[in-house]
């Protein structure tokens, strides 16, 4: 019997090797996509693998990009097609539909990789609900208007002074701020700058204290800017300005020795706390006006995508918005980061713009379809997401909505901006062309009750 058992466990170790010895070495593709860490390697080997109709490779590729990226939706709209390619009817499936609970909208009916799928029955149930996405959804109206002629200056800040009823935006360009008037008027409150070392360069954002008379605005020396010079790239800071009559009141600038700085939003608290992102270093600053130091708040680099900035009405906690992981509530008491996530039901990604206000967050979405603005209703704690509701989807003026403020009962935003036209300069990318830069103004409580009904009668549905 002992004698029995050495044989078969030669048997076993020798089959092993056999199997072992057999198996065909790795594909150079395989070797690839084994290898690769990043999107951009893992994009090429899954269009090489698409060219050569590889598609179960380009299969593994998109698995693995979209493991690494799971917050962009084409990505998984990609994987989609390579499943349905590859006949794998059920993942193909699977992955549209949780597309389509997202809210997204791709247009599936026209797309020739979904051939093989298309008889099914869910197909058809998948292409009405896409196109329902893409129904617009909201009363948003018209305020004014940035003519193409001066919409290349690339007006992408907004804020609103109400102390002189009018609004205000700043240039990427020329670092002007120009103020326009109930009756359309536009002049210029800030004249263009000259940048140097001293700044202001391109206007990245803008925040008003009616109350203290004061136009507060975030500059940087970025590529966009037309007077940028080798002597000021890199460089940025916080201007104060009289909101009345645009004389510069102080300058705030950030260490030259630390740069490049990338500021990509400024926020005024409700207790007068200027808060300023940082988005190389991860960071939320505090300007301290009588030390003129910037004091770090928060330096956050496990994320590292953060766009927009707002808080709560107590000062408590703020709010960050993170391009790919959601947003990042931040309580200054406890010292706490709290994340609210992308959910199968709702994509926080791509948000250009939040907003704070009724215990909500107003967000605005851009780059993916529909673009669409959104109110988060927020429970006690002001950490958990009780409930969502659409304000304005679908919009035909939309084309990659910007910044946005909270005034007279509503939210107004910029419906088109233009920087994604752009080259890095600044420029017009070839085939695009300067269109009106239009600013809307949508109900911040739009149909709530409409859609609590809406929802209960799907939940009698469900049950």
């Amino acid at each position: 019997m002992k004698k029995l058992a050495i044989l078969s466990l030669i048997f076993l170790t020798l089959t092993g090797h056999a199997q072992f010895i057999e198996k065909a070495a790795p594909t150079d593709i395989e070797l690839k996509i084994n290898n690769a860490k990043s999107v951009p390697e893992l994009l090429n080997v899954s269009a090489i693998a698409f060219k050569n109709k590889d598609f179960k490779n380009q299969i593994k590729a998109l698995e693995k990009l979209v493991k690494i990226k799971p917050s962009i939706p084409v990505f998984q709209y990609n994987l989609a097609q390579a499943y349905a390619l590859n006949d794998n009817k059920s993942a193909a499936f699977n992955s549209l539909v949780a597309l389509q609970k997202q809210g997204l909208y791709f247009d599936i009916d026209k797309n020739k990789n979904f051939d093989n799928i298309k008889s099914f029955p869910v197909f058809k149930y998948l292409r009405e609900n896409f196109d329902a996405n893409n129904v617009h959804f909201g009363e948003g109206m018209d305020v004014f208007k940035i003519d193409k002629s001066f919409s290349g200056l690339l007006f992408e800040t907004l804020a609103v002074d109400s102390k002189n009823q009018r609004f205000l935006m700043g240039s990427l360009r020329d670092g002007r701020v120009i103020k326009v008037e109930n009756d359309g008027s536009i002049s210029n409150l800030v004249e263009p700058t000259d940048g140097g070392t001293k700044g202001p360069w391109s206007v990245i954002d803008l925040e008003t204290d009616s109350k203290n008379n004061v136009l507060w605005v975030a500059s940087a020396a970025v590529s966009q800017y037309t007077n940028l010079s080798k002597e000021s790239s890199g460089l940025a800071g916080i201007f104060k300005y009289d909101l009345t009559t645009g004389k510069l009141l102080k300058s705030y600038l950030l260490p030259e020795k630390s740069r490049p700085y990338l500021l990509s939003a400024i926020h005024l608290s409700k207790q007068g706390k200027l808060y300023v992102l940082e988005s190389i270093r991860s960071s939320i600053l505090e300007l301290n006006e009588k030390t003129a130091e910037f004091n770090v708040v928060l330096k956050a680099q496990e994320f590292g995508n953060l766009r927009k900035i707002t808080s709560d009405e107590t000062g408590r906690v703020l709010y960050v918005t993170d391009e790919e992981k959601g947003i990042l509530a931040v309580d200054l008491l406890k010292e706490k980061i709290y994340l609210i996530k992308n959910t199968p039901a709702l994509l926080l990604a791509g948000i250009s713009e939040i907003i704070y206000d009724d215990n909500g967050l107003i967000i605005i979405q851009a780059g993916n379809k529909p673009e669409r603005v959104m109110r988060l209703q927020l429970n006690k704690t002001k950490l958990v997401v009780t409930n969502v509701f659409p304000i304005e989807s679908a919009h035909p003026k939309f084309d990659n909505p910007a910044a946005g403020t909270v005034f007279d009962g509503g939210i107004y935003y910029i419906a088109n901006s233009q920087i994604a036209k752009t080259n890095k300069y600044g420029g017009l990318l070839q085939g695009q062309s300067w269109q009106d830069v239009f600013v809307i103004s949508s109900a911040k409580h739009y149909k709530e009750q409409d859609t609590l009904d809406y929802q209960k009668e799907v939940d009698k549905y469900r049950k």
